[in-house]
């Protein structure tokens, strides 16, 4: 009887303990298949769909093109992952990625060291030259010490700033703010400022879609390096360093280049 006794104790005892197994499997398994669930959601990004060759917007399908939605779309198949766009203008982009409201920004936006103080940034997967502008029969600018005494037009919060802080210290250039891009290259023609700065990519396509008699001028006065930033969490990191991984398998493709040339007609990391 005594033997009998034991062996129904040690029969309870054995399915009490695989009972608690697989409580515990089923608990590790939700949680994976939670974990997973979360890697798979949405990538949100910020564009501002007017930048030309890099997010632009469709004049007749009104869906996003561009050099930034190429690439990201790309990310997405190879990261198994949605891509959705959130839009708006300069720098609310950015301020999307401040609230938590979007993961990163895809719209040529500068790396700068107080930007990384800010963000984790990705690899730099573009190099942007800039050059003063001017109207075309001004030909008393060329370089950014002609600058001295003139008015500059920039957009507020511009990275030129930043660059400016070391080319004119003692402050000799009269800045004027603006808040929308397209003003600018409006008011170098009429003479309302001097000159501005622009990307090297977009001088000759905003002459052409614009008819300002406009032009650029001298060597490119900076360099911008570009990269994607994300918020400087956890989260934020993970999402870096996967992005990370798959810009350094499409630039070994080939697939950044043939994307660059597609769009701008030469590959900017040469």
């Amino acid at each position: 009887m005594k033997k009998i006794l034991s062996a129904l104790l040690v029969m309870v005892m054995m399915a009490v303990t695989a009972m608690g197994c697989s409580s515990s499997g089923g608990e590790a398994e939700d949680k994976g298949s939670e974990d997973k669930k979360a890697s798979k959601d949405p990538i949100v990004i910020s564009t501002t769909g007017q930048h030309a060759f890099f997010s632009e917007t469709n004049e007749d399908t009104g869906e996003l093109q561009g050099f930034e939605i190429d690439v990201w779309t790309e990310i997405g198949k190879r990261l198994d992952r949605e891509i959705k766009w959130e839009i708006a203008g300069f720098p609310g982009i950015i301020e999307l990625l401040d609230s938590g409201r979007v993961d990163t920004v895809a719209d040529q936006i500068g790396i700068t060291e107080e930007r990384e103080e800010t963000y984790y940034f990705s690899d730099v997967y573009f190099y942007v030259p800039y050059r003063i502008v001017v109207a075309e029969d001004n030909d008393s600018i060329n370089s950014v010490e002609d600058l001295f005494g003139k008015k500059l037009g920039l957009l507020s919060d511009d990275i030129a700033y930043s660059y400016f802080d070391e080319l004119d210290p003692d402050g000799k250039i009269e800045y004027v703010n603006y808040e929308d891009s397209t003003v600018v290259p409006t008011d170098v023609a009429m003479g309302r400022i001097d000159a501005t700065l622009m990307s090297s990519l977009h001088i000759d396509s905003v002459k052409k879609e614009s008819g300002l008699k406009i032009k650029g001028v001298g060597d490119p006065v900076y360099t911008e390096n570009a990269g994607y930033p994300f918020a400087k969490t956890e989260e934020g990191k993970a999402l870096r360093d996967e992005v990370n991984k798959v810009l350094k398998d499409l630039d070994k493709e080939g697939f950044m280049k043939e994307t660059a040339i597609k769009w701008f007609g030469f590959d900017p990391m040469e």
